[in-house]
């Protein structure tokens, strides 16, 4: 499954549908302020093998996502965003839609970096939330969303690059999800909240009107009852029931022009479904994504409209239907002479994938691809197709970059790269593909499937050659989620802006020519990281028990001794190859950073943990316990201090994995479940039923409802098996978990609890699924709450 694709994990399902990913926390010292100082000024403290400080890690900066990084058109200039962990408060869909402060907008600052000097300025302040920034045609002003206004609503604002001021633009309350403006510069297209009185409560409460089967009903003197109705379909009736995962009606937008200068506002489109828009070439049409419905009850595969509407007239026109576009409708972009849009869909099975344009006139859609086989999915899949100037697309399917005609209607292949996947193409606009110097080449990142690590390779499109440019055991696509926005382009085409991390290291951006022979670090958002030394990393084997080669990502502690044992704990999640995270910061992919135990003592192993259709929990045991034996006969853990942990479906891994061993002296799971009858009924206050998906058809693995399937879903519940276990368990989970409703936890607690077992249930009130969108005094009480739990029955 491509990773712009709709949600298959719980931690997706918190970051997708809130449109939302809390990223992975960086390391930032505490210590000192004269300290930092010193290491700013160019003389970093020795690094110690001190533990590193729950608060340094919990209080760091780090790169917003889904906030690209822009040059300014001038190239003078480099925008980017920085989130203080310490400021952001805990942002749900409903407060988005109340406020129209984005998820990845809350604690952040607008950050602008002088090429010429180096010297970077925090526009904002530290004040406020302030995301999103986006230059004008001429560099003169950059527009961003804020509530700096004090109003606590997302406004429209902009910073006049030559009185370095900052203005408001409109009092219009905004939905910070995109900002266009137009190619004459004196106008911006932005979403906001509907006009209409009915469809705004969709937006701001997340409620959708009774009519749709969700929740119905008004706080009067009478009765307090929400009603809940289903529509009814007979079996005569092709259509099918309703059971969606979540709402869509929360993506209601009025899409609005604003003019710059004078702040005057004009309606685009009227209170539609807006998923995403982008603006033609020509300022004269727009295009957006409407979602439709989702194609089947049990499915999150959304059926999306491609609709272009007119600037000049508003008029609108459907060009597109029933398209199987990734979760947030994006997978679509304008050709040079904006005459027509190419998208990528899916096929009805879930890994086909197909190529397409279609003219703005109304003729129907083309197929420049006509793919008749499927693709791993572990293999990547690129979105939005890119363009040349000769109207051809570009896109990468398999790890293999392609290139499609719209005269020839046949695909070519261009490159592949041994032992590689190519994973992300490069375009300094987001709809042309980038080829430097105007060359018949490109550059593109590359995933070595041997070693783990991101790469920079060129290609030459004529004859499919490829050169290595980058590759030394680092990510370079961990910093930001958005397929095209891990790497921005300067407007003279002969540099790249770009992120970089390690396990060892947090993401800082940096600067680069077309051939990475002279790289320059643009930030350093965190000089005190150097007060400590960092664990290393070490790519291990094993066989499962089927004989299936498997890896996991082992981390050190960083004064490991050869020959001496230690405790370990292993962070565990079902069905995703772990081992591919061993170049992220922390190996972090639920946010508890690894590194806090690291340098605590503990080795920490991540392993790939795949899982069939029918039997995800067996599986876990026939893959994960292997991992743990090679790790032991190695001579590096104490087979008498092993740990385990999971956040999300890795808390339902952790039980699983209690359930059918005893090999583990001490576990964790955080906002897990334990009983999948269970967790097909959860449902959310509107009705919707995120996790009856995930079962059916999503990464819960049992391909049917329980009514068809009974036996599977009792056997893959560890529930049914709470009488083997007897690992002492700490339970975390937040009340107002909206992936995963609190009562699976309270199940799991009430259950080992009757047993008499060793269990602890740590319910933080006020919030939701992921411990990385948690309060900031919530998340320090967390994190020290595992350490503790691990140190007391392992490393005591």
């Amino acid at each position: 499954m491509s990773p712009t694709d709709y949600p298959q994990s719980f931690n997706d399902a918190h970051r997708r549908i809130t449109i939302h990913r809390g990223r992975y926390l960086l390391i930032c010292c505490s210590f000192a302020v004269i300290a930092c100082s010193l290491a700013k000024a160019g003389e970093p403290p020795s690094a110690s093998y001190a533990p590193v400080a729950v608060e340094d890690i919990v209080g760091a900066q780090y790169f917003a996502d889904f906030s690209p990084v822009r040059f300014s058109p001038d190239g003078k200039w480099l925008a980017h965003v920085v989130i203080d962990n310490r400021r952001r408060k805990s942002v749900s869909q409903d407060t988005w839609g109340r406020t129209g402060v984005a998820p990845w907008g809350s604690g952040a600052d607008i950050y602008v970096l002088n090429i010429a000097t180096g010297v970077t300025t925090n526009l904002t302040l530290g004040q406020y939330d302030n995301w999103l920034p986006s230059w004008s045609p001429d560099s003169k002003r950059l527009a961003f969303f804020s509530d700096r206004d004090g109003s606590g609503k997302a406004k429209l604002w902009v910073w006049d690059v030559s009185s370095n001021t900052l203005k408001k633009i409109a009092e219009t309350l905004v939905l910070g999800q995109q900002i266009e403006w137009t190619h004459a510069g004196q106008q911006v297209i932005v979403t906001a909240v509907p006009e209409a009185p009915s469809l705004r409560d969709l937006v701001t409460r997340g409620v959708s009107p009774p009519e749709t089967g969700t929740e119905s009903g008004k706080a009067t003197a009478g009765p307090a009852v929400v009603i809940y109705k289903s529509p009814t379909v007979s079996s005569s009736d092709s259509t099918f029931p309703s059971s969606d995962p979540w709402n869509l009606d929360t993506s209601v937008r009025t899409l609005l022009l604003v003019d710059v200068a004078s702040g005057k506002t004009s309606v685009i489109v009227h209170d539609q479904r807006i998923s995403t828009f982008r603006l033609s070439p020509d300022d004269i049409h727009i295009a957006y994504t409407q979602p439709e419905r989702f194609e089947q009850p049990g499915s999150q595969q959304i059926l999306f409209d491609l609709i272009v509407a007119s600037l000049r007239t508003t008029t609108q026109r459907m060009v597109a239907s029933n398209i199987r576009f990734g979760y947030d409708g994006a997978q679509f972009s304008w050709s040079p002479d904006a005459m027509r849009l190419g998208y990528r869909s899916k096929g009805k099975e879930d890994a086909e994938y197909d190529w397409f344009a279609v003219d703005i006139d109304g003729n129907a859609p083309q197929s420049v691809t006509s793919f008749h086989s499927s693709v791993p999915s572990s293999l990547h899949i690129s979105g939005a197709p890119l363009w040349d100037e000769n109207q051809n697309i570009y896109f990468i399917r398999a790890g293999t970059l392609w290139r499609a005609s719209l005269r020839l209607n046949k695909p070519v292949p261009i490159a592949t790269i041994s032992d590689h996947e190519i994973t992300r193409l490069i375009s300094p606009d987001g709809e042309r593909l980038w080829m430097p110097d105007g060359s018949n080449t490109t550059i593109v990142a590359s995933y070595d499937r041997v070693h783990k690590q991101d790469g920079f390779y060129r290609i030459d499109l004529a004859t499919g050659a490829t050169t290595k440019l980058l590759e030394r055991a680092e990510c370079y696509t961990c910093a930001n989620l958005d397929d095209l926005d891990f790497a921005a382009v300067m407007p003279d085409g002969k540099h790249l802006a770009y992120f970089r991390e390690d396990a060892q290291h947090s993401a800082e951006l940096w600067l680069d020519n077309v051939v990475f022979g002279s790289p320059r670090q643009l930030t350093h958002l965190n000089p005190c990281l150097e007060r400590y030394k960092m664990g290393s990393v070490r790519l291990i084997d094993w066989l499962s028990d089927d004989g299936v080669p498997l890896h996991g990502a082992l981390l050190f502690p960083p004064d490991y001794r050869p020959g001496s044992l230690y405790p370990m704990v292993v962070d565990v999640y079902g069905g995703v190859f772990s081992s591919d995270d061993i170049d992220h910061f922390g190996l972090t992919f639920g946010g508890f950073n690894l590194q806090l135990l690291a340098t605590r003592g503990y080795v920490v192993l991540k392993p790939d943990a795949p899982q069939q259709f029918d039997t995800p929990m067996p599986d876990l045991a026939k893959t994960v316990l292997p991992g743990v034996n090679k790790v032991i006969t190695m001579g590096i853990a104490d087979p008498d201090r092993i740990g385990l942990m999971g956040i999300s479906y890795g808390g339902y891994s952790t039980v699983a994995l209690l359930s059918q061993t005893r090999r583990f002296k001490a576990a964790i799971e955080v906002a897990g479940f334990a009983d999948l009858i269970g967790a097909y009924g959860a449902m959310d206050r509107d009705g919707t039923a995120y996790l009856a998906s995930v079962l059916e058809k999503g990464q819960g693995r049992m391909g049917a409802t329980p009514w068809q399937a009974w036996g599977k879903y009792t056997e893959n519940s560890p529930v049914r098996h709470f009488d083997n276990i007897r690992t002492p368990l700490l339970m975390i989970h937040g009340a107002e978990d909206q992936a995963v409703a609190s009562f699976l936890a309270d199940q799991i607690f009430v259950g080992l609890r009757r047993l008499g077992q060793a269990v602890e249930y740590a319910k933080y009130m006020a919030e939701g699924h992921s411990p990385t969108d948690w309060s900031y005094a919530d998340q320090i009480d967390c994190y020290k709450r595992m350490i503790a739990w691990f140190d007391t029955y392992l490393n005591n």
